[in-house]
């Protein structure tokens, strides 16, 4: 086939529709979902790199989309690429987007500083935040830093300063695994950065240690001299099982978030309440610290009558454990999307309930939960709500794959039935 027969340009609308992936240029995703982003990364680069091996007309199209990202999987793909971009330096500014987050062989590792300091033009970067001094390209608009467990508390806020003064335009910030807290010298690091364009902010803290010495101060309390003008998705993850992160917020955040994602022990348990977020749209519960209890109910904290998107996330841990209360929490929140009147804007249910993972209870216990759930989402899905999977599959669907595979993934041997402590007659859930 004659490749002149359409105009060059068309050509690359096609080839960049071809090998279009939604998960590279998603905030907050590449932490969250990283299999999910490396996995469909991978798939298209097999067709990119098919496209540059037709010919060459076709090969000089195709080399932007090829390097436009990178994301380290193995490490010898992490040196493979940085031999390419030191032979050929000019492919460094096809270079859009990397992850670097993998913590990879120590040479590989080594090789992270030179890949960003060869690539000019990076809009999505993910990386760790070491004392290696390699700044990031001024063009970011998207950066998420892991802390390097070799780092001191108290060298984490000036790097921090030193990286996000050399980025004018950046909309969204992720940093992960920071401490607790630290010192309280370190307060006042942010408050000559101008950071008006950050409309996303995601934090995660470490899990939090108790005996701190005394004038250690909660490390979020950092980013409060920051004024955030254009802030509307706000993250706020790890272990804060008094809502203490919560309830020290600035008001002036809240009140312009459109987007919020919490753990749900935390946001029941801290002293929020639904006037403090009058622009909140969409929600995401996070029950990955199902052994955490929820001291209160989250219709009294949230302005649930205006969600139209609610998103829960690592709800197979509750459902599987011992402890019914973690499972009561992810309960609750499908009879409050069933609840018309309690959620009457709502129009997209999302969970990560795809398959079974762990083995820990008996099948019995299982089946009695997955049945649960199972009736609430046909509720659900009776008033107009389709509740969907991470995949875009159908909730119902796959709770009912999961209930009758139940005789196989699951086994009676060795399983501990929670059911003799009070399991068996479980109390209805005040939601």
């Amino acid at each position: 086939m004659d490749q002149y027969v359409l105009p060059i340009e068309l050509w690359e609308i096609i080839f960049a529709f071809a090998t279009a992936c939604a998960e590279e240029w998603e905030f907050g995703r590449c932490e969250r979902y990283p299999d999910a982003v490396t996995t469909q990364w991978e798939i298209v680069l097999k067709t990119r790199r098919s496209l540059v091996a037709v010919s060459r007309p076709f090969n000089k199209l195709s080399i932007p989309l090829l390097y436009q990202s990178f994301f380290a999987t193995t490490s010898g793909k992490v040196s493979c690429f940085r031999r390419t971009l030191k032979t050929r330096p000019v492919l460094g500014g096809y270079v859009k987007r990397v992850g670097l987050s993998a913590r990879l062989e120590s040479f590989a590792d080594a090789y992270y500083p030179f890949i960003l300091g060869i690539c000019p033009n990076l809009i999505f970067c993910n990386t760790e935040l070491r004392a290696f001094g390699s700044r990031p390209a001024p063009s970011l608009r998207s950066l998420e830093l892991i802390v390097s467990p070799e780092l001191k508390d108290g060298s984490i806020p000036h790097l921090l300063v030193d990286v996000l003064q050399t980025i004018p335009q950046l909309e969204h910030l992720g940093l992960y695994w920071l401490p607790f807290r630290t010192e309280m010298t370190n307060s006042l690091s942010f408050s000559s950065i101008s950071v008006g364009s950050l409309r996303s902010l995601h934090l995660y803290f470490d899990r939090q240690v108790f005996g701190y010495p005394p004038g250690m101060i909660l490390t979020v309390s950092l980013f409060f001299p920051l004024i955030l003008s254009r802030l509307e998705d706000l993250l706020l993850g790890g272990l804060d099982p008094q809502g203490e992160v919560l309830d020290c917020l600035p008001a002036s955040w809240l009140r312009q978030i459109q987007r919020f994602s919490v753990a749900h022990s935390s946001i029941t348990s801290c002293s929020l309440e639904p006037n403090h977020f009058p622009l909140l749209r969409r929600l995401t519960l996070d029950f990955s610290l199902s052994f955490a209890y929820a001291r209160g109910k989250l219709h009294d904290k949230l302005p649930l009558i205006q969600l139209e998107e609610i998103e829960l996330i690592h709800c197979i841990s509750p459902i599987n454990s011992h402890r019914p209360d973690g499972f009561d929490g992810v309960y609750s929140v499908f009879c409050l999307c069933a609840d018309d009147i309690v959620t009457p804007k709502l129009k997209v249910l999302l969970t990560d309930i795809t398959e079974w993972e762990d083995k820990l209870l008996s099948m019995h216990d299982v089946k009695k939960r997955l049945n649960q759930l199972q009736s609430v989402v046909e509720l659900v899905h009776v008033r107009g709500v389709d509740p969907k999977g991470i995949n875009s599959s159908s909730l119902h669907s796959t709770l009912q794959k999961l209930i009758t595979n139940a005789g196989t993934w699951l086994t009676e041997e060795g399983c501990t039935d929670w059911s003799s402590s009070g399991g068996e007659d479980q109390a209805e859930v005040s939601v």
